[in-house]
């Protein structure tokens, strides 16, 4: 009897001593709760929203409004496409371009074909082709009998994820996918040329120019020099369907205008860089064919990526859309043997299976988020956030994150300018009527939280709310 009655006080003692805590960690709650909600019946009256609220170190969710609500991720979307990049291909995964002969090279002629074999870098730049070429030089090639020819079916040939409106596709974020592409730069705005447009001479036509060279792009240029002072009334587009590019409007004198254009055929477009390369280093022009590497041919050449991890870190920082979409694609070739969207799909949704998430809240088409049918709950992608915390690269993830009110493309990102004087580490997302932000915010405890914070339907912009929300999770934890 004695023992029982030891036991119930040591239990009376323990919930006596906890109350207090108890209390104030419910207190606490109820105080964001609250104002949260406050936020949000002052702000969005007709949007649809998902939001959740997380303790890191467990996961339990301290708020949840709709957060089971089916929404447009947005950019946000790439959060997930990351993951399992990084999960399935692995942190130090590197992407593979080849170069291959097909014949016997006798003085200075090679008798056969040179081939240029994509293997899915999201991050080719005219830098390593220029490296192919000096590598060709050096075997002392300066004419060959057969043709220049891209071999990119590492990928199937499905360019334009789902979605994509026919007004956007010469758009930067608009981007054609293949096995074998370039970017025009280290932005990574993949399967772009670079058209630039000056003149100084009023009254004749502007001069256009493309960043790099490519004879594949014929250029409309209907653009004319006007006195300073001018409007600018400069358009530069792709016509539909073609690689064909049209330059028109006026050009105030002595000012320029550049735009990054997407290109309709990326696999030509890189070859014919390729073939500019060559040239400059001495070897002739050579037609250019698409075909496949046959298995007599000798490789020449490799280039391989930076690790993943580094790729990855540019992915979430600028949030370029053909890379989700490269990730998925590879991610199916590597995992199911079939480079398209379908195969990457059905692997990423069976790594989101694999790690506990629940897949039936989450429904997308493309790996970029750009497309209007995607949706997920805030319930899921802040739990997605919780389990990454357990791999072994997360912090590589966490620092690809843009960083809120830090100067730098590559710190801030698109949070540069938002949330300053909070600790948050958060993927945007915008689509039209649509905004997110999902990440970790520090609250004033020094505790971290996992938030998710999706909405749609909006007339106005919805990141002023946002950012109140995110600063009453910190401000009342």
């Amino acid at each position: 009897m004695k023992k029982k009655k030891i036991i119930f006080m040591i239990l009376f003692m323990l919930c006596y001593f906890q109350m207090p805590i108890l209390e104030e960690a419910w207190a606490s709650e109820q105080t964001m709760t609250t104002k949260i909600d406050n936020v949000i019946s002052k702000n969005w009256k007709t949007n649809e929203y998902s939001i959740t609220v997380r303790e890191m170190g467990s996961g339990n969710v301290l708020y949840n409004k709709n957060g089971e609500k089916m929404i447009r991720p947005a950019s946000t979307h790439k959060l997930v496409v990351s993951a399992a990049a990084l999960d399935l291909l692995g942190p130090d995964y590197r992407f593979v371009t080849k170069t291959f002969i097909d014949g016997p090279i006798e003085g200075d002629v090679l008798h056969g074909n040179i081939y240029l074999q994509g293997g899915g870098d999201p991050t080719l730049l005219s830098v390593h082709l220029e490296s192919f070429a000096n590598g060709l030089k050096k075997m002392g090639i300066t004419k060959i009998t057969g043709s220049l020819i891209a071999d990119d079916t590492w990928f199937d040939d499905d360019r334009l994820s789902k979605g994509i409106e026919p007004q956007d596709e010469p758009l930067s974020y608009a981007s054609r996918i293949s096995a074998l592409t370039i970017s025009p730069n280290n932005q990574y705005d993949i399967a772009t040329v670079l058209v630039k447009v000056t003149g100084s001479k009023v009254g004749v036509a502007a001069s256009v120019q493309l960043a790099p060279y490519t004879s594949t792009i014929p250029i409309v240029n209907k653009a004319k020099i006007v006195k300073k002072g001018s409007k600018n009334t400069v358009n530069i587009t792709r016509e539909y369907g073609t690689d064909r590019i049209v330059v028109t409007g006026n050009l105030p004198a002595g000012t320029e205008k550049g735009t990054y254009v997407t290109v309709y055929d990326p696999t030509l477009y890189t070859l014919d860089i390729f073939r500019e390369k060559l040239m400059a280093k001495g070897i002739q022009k050579m037609p250019l064919e698409v075909g496949q590497v046959p298995d007599n041919a000798q490789r020449v050449g490799v280039s391989y990526s930076t690790p993943l991890k580094d790729i990855n870190f540019r992915f979430l920082k600028l949030s370029i859309n053909g890379m989700g979409e490269m990730f998925t694609k590879q991610i199916g070739r590597e995992i199911l043997s079939e480079g398209s969207w379908e195969a990457g799909i059905q692997a990423i949704r069976a790594y989101g299976f694999d790690s506990g998430l629940n897949m039936d809240q989450w429904y997308f088409e493309d790996g970029s988020g750009l497309n209007s049918q995607n949706r997920v709950s805030s319930m899921q992608e802040s739990l997605l956030l919780y389990k990454v915390r357990s791999k072994s690269w997360y912090f590589s993830y966490l620092d690809g994150l843009p960083h809120a009110g830090r100067k730098g493309q590559l710190v801030g990102a698109t949070l540069e300018n938002r949330l300053k004087g909070y600790s948050v580490s958060a993927k945007t997302g915008y689509i039209s009527g649509s905004y997110a932000l999902s990440g970790y915010v520090q609250g004033k405890s020094g505790k971290w939280y996992i938030f998710s914070i999706l909405t749609q339907a909006n007339k106005t912009s919805a990141i002023a709310t946002i950012d109140e929300i995110v600063k009453q999770i910190a401000n009342e934890m």
